[in-house]
């Protein structure tokens, strides 16, 4: 995966769950924490996502970011939740994320 393609990753990651850690992204991504600090920093200067440190702390964007909500249909997301119950590991994180990400406001896993 190139930067640009990871770092799309983590906008994406972000937007379905609010907030991550630097060591969460790092192994989804398969990169180091160092490779996440250096994208997270280049990425605040066009995205509302921001750091904070300490417990609770991570990687966070912003509530109100939500460029994807809302553009599946009931039967799409209905679809996706009964794969979603199945799924598991990696697949079932991605599965969750595509929920979120294009039907939140519909959710219901």
């Amino acid at each position: 995966m190139d930067a640009a393609h990871r770092r799309m990753e983590i906008i994406s990651i972000l937007a379905a769950r609010g907030h991550a850690t630097m060591g969460e992204l790092a192994w989804e991504l398969d990169v180091s924490r160092r490779t996440i600090m250096n994208d997270v920093m280049l990425l605040s200067f066009d995205y509302p996502i921001y750091t904070k440190q300490g417990e609770g702390g991570g990687v966070f964007i912003t509530e109100n970011y939500k460029p994807y909500a809302n553009t599946l249909t009931q039967t799409e997301l209905e679809t996706l939740c009964k794969i979603y119950g199945r799924a598991e590991g990696k697949e079932k994180e991605i599965l969750f994320r595509i929920i979120h990400k294009y039907g939140a406001d519909k959710l219901k896993i």
